[in-house]
């Protein structure tokens, strides 16, 4: 979209729409999938279409704008990790995952007004939460469906 956009001013652009109803996935390829929205020019909203977990969650803090139904949900955790190996090759993950966890919180950090120490406090749970109660104070959703906006300007 970019490449057809290319040359338009980016406020005449029309934004790309990426629905998000996911239980997670891996982080190195969200990461990737973020990375790639946050540089487009061309705006992209983020709709959570019922839940966002794990990385749905990473990936739905990385839009333009933030849409979510009062009743969508979201999980923000520490994520899983598993490695058969031998111990230098586990201790080199374990070294590689304290890497990518800082990633993470400073990711979450700068997408929202979470305070590292709220970040902290709730890292190693499942931290499942409701788009108008958390999603709304943290500044996760920019817009609730049918409260803030109508369907009609997302569709």
């Amino acid at each position: 979209y970019n490449a057809i956009d290319k040359g338009t001013p980016i406020e005449k652009r029309q934004p790309i729409l990426l629905y998000i109803n996911s239980c997670g996935g891996s982080v190195l390829d969200c990461m990737s999938l973020i990375s790639t929205i946050l540089v487009s020019k061309t705006p992209i909203y983020t709709i959570n279409l019922g839940y966002s977990y794990s990385a749905g969650f990473l990936i739905s803090l990385a839009g333009t704008k933030r849409y979510a139904y009062k009743d969508s949900t979201y999980l923000l955790h520490d994520g899983s990790a598993g490695n058969y190996d031998n111990n230098a090759k586990i201790l080199d993950w374990a070294k590689f995952l304290v890497i990518q966890n800082k990633r993470v919180k400073d990711y979450v950090l700068l997408r929202s007004n979470m305070t590292s120490k709220k970040y902290d406090s709730i890292f190693r749970e499942d931290w499942f939460f409701y788009a108008d109660q958390d999603g709304r104070k943290y500044n996760f959703v920019d817009f609730i469906i049918g409260v803030d906006c109508d369907i009609d300007e997302i569709v």
